[in-house]
C-alpha cells in the first residue's frame, strides 16, 4: 500500500508527541514493505517557499519551507494556499492509497480537501484541540485553562490577549480586562477579530467533517469534541503504542530514598512549580527525597531559571535538562515514581506510556486523558488540579506506606506495542481503500 502521511514537523527538526506519532507510523509501514512518505512543514521564515524532498531512513520525506508570516499570518495557520499547492505537487509524483494527516496544525483544510479532491480517504490523529482552539491546547495567553470555544466572541478575546498589547493587562488585571472586552466587543475591531474566528472554525469543521476516519488516543479527546458540536461518529479510540525496553526497572540500592522525576517541557502549563512546592517542605522535613527535571526551557527560560534559583540550596533536586529518545530508558531507571502535574487537558502522553512500559508508576493530575491512564492507587497516584498539599500527600504517602510503591507497580497494565497501534490502523487502511 502506499501511504502519505502529512505531518506539521517531522523528526529531525521536531520531535513532540505528534511528530513522534507520525515517524512511529511510517517506520511500521516501511518496515511492514509499504510504501511511505512524508510532506511536512520544515522552516517557517523563509522568503523562498520551496520543497525540499530527501529519502531518509528508507523513507521519501517533502519537506515545505516558507514565510508563514507573509499575508495573513492568522489564516495561513489553517488555511494556506502555499501548503495546499505544496502539497497537491506531491500527490501528483504518485498514486497513493490513503493520506493520513496526524494533527492539522498548519496543514488545516488544504490538506485534507486535497486529497478528498484527488479521490483518495484520509485518516486523521488528534493529538490536540487545534481544530477547536488556535493555541491548539486549549490555554488562553496567561496559561489558565479553558473548557472549550462557547461562543467565537470568547476566542476573539484570546486571540487578543494573545497579542503584546493585551497580554499584560490579562495577566495584571483581568477584572480591568474583563470590563473592556464586554465593552470592545462591540468595537468594529472586535467584531472584524470575532469574524475571522468563525471563519477559521467553518474552515476547520469542514475539513474535519470530510475526513474519513479520526484516531483519538483518548477517550476525553473525543468527548471534547463531542460537547462542542463536531460530528464525532467517525471517531475511534486507539491508545499510542511503544517500542518494548530492553530492559525493565529495577528497585533502587539507596534504601529509603524516593527518586522522584518529570520529564517534558519545562513551562508554566505543565506544572512544573508545583512538583517543587510540593517537595521543599518535605525535604526540610528531612525526607529522604531526591527529584530528577528533564526537560527543555524553550519557550519559557525565565519559569525555568526563576525553579532552579529556587532550589539551588537543595542538592537532591538536579536539573538535568533535555534529553533524547536513546536517553529515554536510562533516564527513567534513575527514577521510582513519575509526577506528570500539567495544567491542561493533555490528551495521551507519551512520556506516561512510557514510564508504564518501563514499570514506573506515574503522580498525575486528575484532569483529562491523564486520569483515564492512571487508575488511582491501582497503578499511580491522581492529584487534584493545582493543588499543592494534595501532591504532597500523595507523595507523603508513598514515604509513609512502605507497600504501596511496590502495589502501583504491580498494578500496572500491559501497554499496548508499536505493533498493536499501527497495526490496529492499517487495519482501518484496508478497510477504507479495499486493500490488502
Amino acid at each position: 500500500m502506499k501511504v502519505l502521511i502529512a505531518i506539521h514537523g517531522f523528526p529531525p527538526t521536531y520531535y513532540a508527541g505528534s511528530e513522534r506519532a507520525a515517524e512511529r507510523y511510517a517506520h511500521w509501514l516501511l518496515e511492514h514493505g509499504h510504501h511511505v512518505e512524508v510532506f511536512t512543514c520544515e522552516k517557517l521564515n523563509d522568503r523562498n517557499t520551496h520543497v525540499e524532498t530527501t529519502t531518509e531512513n528508507g523513507i521519501i520525506i517533502h519537506r515545505l519551507n516558507y514565510d508563514l508570516k507573509v499575508g495573513d499570518y492568522f489564516q495561513n495557520l489553517y488555511d494556506d494556499p502555499r501548503v495546499g499547492e505544496a502539497f497537491q505537487n506531491v500527490l501528483d509524483q504518485n498514486n497513493f492509497d490513503v493520506v493520513h494527516v496526524v494533527s492539522g496544525y498548519l496543514l488545516g483544510g488544504q490538506v485534507i480537501h486535497r486529497a478528498k479532491a484527488a479521490g483518495l480517504p484520509v485518516v486523521l490523529t488528534l493529538t490536540e484541540f487545534w481544530f477547536m482552539c488556535f493555541r491548539l491546547n486549549l490555554l488562553t495567553a496567561n496559561n489558565e485553562m479553558c473548557i472549550g470555544p462557547e461562543t467565537d466572541e470568547k476566542c476573539m478575546r484570546c486571540v487578543l490577549e494573545d497579542q503584546r498589547r493585551y497580554r499584560l493587562p490579562a495577566e495584571k488585571a483581568p477584572a480591568v480586562m474583563d470590563g473592556f472586552s464586554g465593552v470592545a466587543k462591540h468595537a468594529p475591531f472586535a467584531r472584524e477579530h470575532t469574524a475571522t474566528l468563525t471563519r477559521r472554525r467553518e474552515t476547520l469543521m469542514t475539513a474535519l467533517d470530510a475526513v474519513d476516519l479520526v484516531i483519538c488516543p483518548s477517550r476525553f479527546i473525543m468527548s471534547k469534541f463531542s460537547e462542542y458540536h463536531f460530528d464525532t461518529t467517525r471517531f475511534v479510540h486507539l491508545r499510542h503504542g511503544l517500542k518494548q525496553p530492553q530492559k525493565k526497572f529495577t528497585p533502587s540500592n539507596n534504601k529509603g530514598e524516593l527518586r522522584l522525576g518529570y520529564m517534558g517541557q519545562v513551562k508554566v502549563h505543565k506544572g512544573v512549580d508545583l512538583i517543587i512546592d510540593a517537595i521543599l517542605p518535605l525535604i526540610d522535613q528531612g525526607a529522604n527525597i531526591s527529584l530528577d527535571i528533564w526537560g527543555s526551557r524553550a519557550g519559557s527560560p525565565a519559569y525555568g531559571n526563576d525553579l532552579e534559583q529556587q532550589t539551588k540550596d537543595y542538592p537532591s533536586i538536579h536539573w538535568a535538562g533535555s534529553y533524547s529518545i536513546n536517553q529515554l530508558w536510562d533516564v527513567l531507571s534513575k527514577m521510582d515514581v513519575l509526577i506528570i502535574p500539567s495544567r491542561w487537558y493533555e490528551n495521551s502522553p507519551m512520556v506516561i506510556l512510557e514510564a508504564q512500559t518501563f514499570g514506573i508508576p506515574v503522580i498525575v493530575t486528575r484532569l483529562g486523558g491523564m486520569q483515564e491512564m492512571v487508575q488511582h492507587e491501582k497503578n499511580g497516584l491522581l492529584f487534584e488540579l493545582n493543588n499543592v498539599k494534595d501532591l504532597r500527600a500523595q507523595i507523603q504517602r508513598l514515604l509513609n506506606e512502605p507497600k504501596l510503591l511496590a502495589q502501583l507497580r504491580a498494578g500496572i497494565p500491559d501497554i499496548p506495542t508499536v505493533d498493536d497501534e499501527v497495526g490496529a490502523i492499517y487495519a482501518h487502511y484496508q478497510e477504507l481503500t479495499g486493500k490488502v
